[in-house]
């Protein structure tokens, strides 16, 4: 081998060294933490029915006290106008739930689904606010925008806008997670997201079935590939568009199982946290502290395979 050859090789070498480092930076840079692949934890999220006091406000204590008998270490609740899902009610919900140990994930409302005060539809400011909330209650997981694909939201939250979001939280304080709700992911919504959100909340919406559902998943995290975690959303109630009642107890347990199988975790909307409730049975059979061969597992197997894959 002559000297030029040998140096040209030596040199194609280090170039493709430093390009594959290169790109290789560039994805852990628009990926979120190894750590954060799993930010609902082992156990499902519970979005639960409020519990309120005689006079209509939040009922703090109960709502603490009644997740932790249920064994959940994640929660879920929309902040709005007024009592019970005040900015004030949510902040002494906060502080309580950080003593308890519980994750916190405040659910702010976007246009189509009313308005979020004091901020109202200034999302920037309440991811500022939250981030300075969460610097010391560090239980305040991460925050959720309702419906960001929906309706006119969908124009409302173009990249730009959603990374100004993402960009305020991380200049205060990046333990803050962003995380919104979608109903659908494919590689263009992925692409309009990635480096601006810490993961989504895709929700399964129908509540009859679990025909598609491990498709939708699999579409959804091929689609992310790999930039961010996909967390499944389960309904335990009844909605605008299933007036009949909440899902049957063996629909809901086939879809809550395979959510945890299939995403990075699980959030259960408005699951009764008041016992005797049959999907509030079937939920707990996930959490840490129940003794089921599901315990404790939601979402290990897919951020395990993920991360894997990075």
């Amino acid at each position: 081998m002559s000297k030029t050859v040998g140096l040209c090789l030596i040199f194609l070498v280090l170039r493709l060294g430093t390009e594959a480092f290169a790109q290789s930076t560039v994805r852990h840079a628009d990926s979120p933490a190894i750590s954060d692949w799993h930010a609902m934890g082992k156990s499902p999220c519970a979005w639960s029915e409020v519990i309120q006091k005689g006079d209509g406000s939040l009922d703090v204590s109960r709502t603490i006290a009644l997740l932790k008998q249920d064994g959940f270490s994640c929660h879920a609740m929309p902040v709005a106008g007024g009592p019970p899902y005040s900015w004030n009610e949510f902040q002494q919900l906060v502080a309580a739930a950080d003593t308890a140990g519980i994750d916190e994930w405040p659910v702010l409302l976007p246009p189509t689904e009313g308005s979020s005060t004091p901020y109202q539809h200034d999302f920037v400011s309440w991811m500022e606010a939250l981030a300075k909330l969460a610097l010391h209650h560090p239980h305040l997981r991460g925050a959720n925008i309702d419906d960001l694909d929906q309706g006119e939201n969908a124009k409302l939250f173009s990249r730009g806008y959603i990374c100004r979001i993402y960009k305020a939280k991380q200049a205060i304080n990046p333990k803050l997670l962003f995380v919104p709700t979608i109903y659908s992911l494919n590689r263009d919504f992925a692409d309009r997201m990635s480096g601006c959100v810490d993961g989504v909340w895709l929700w399964w919406s129908k509540l009859d079935t679990v025909t598609g559902l491990a498709a939708s998943l699999d579409q959804a995290r091929a689609a992310s590939a790999g930039r961010f975690p996909v967390y499944g959303g389960v309904y335990a109630h009844w909605t605008s568009w299933h007036k009949q009642g909440p899902p049957e107890k063996e629909t809901f347990a086939q879809t809550l199982q395979k959510t945890c199988e299939l995403a990075n975790g699980a959030i259960i909307w408005k699951i009764s946290i008041q016992p005797p409730d049959p999907l509030l049975q079937i939920a707990r059979s996930y959490t840490a502290n129940a003794k089921s061969s599901t315990s404790g597992q939601c979402g290990e197997h897919a951020s395990e395979s993920q991360v894997a894959s990075r």
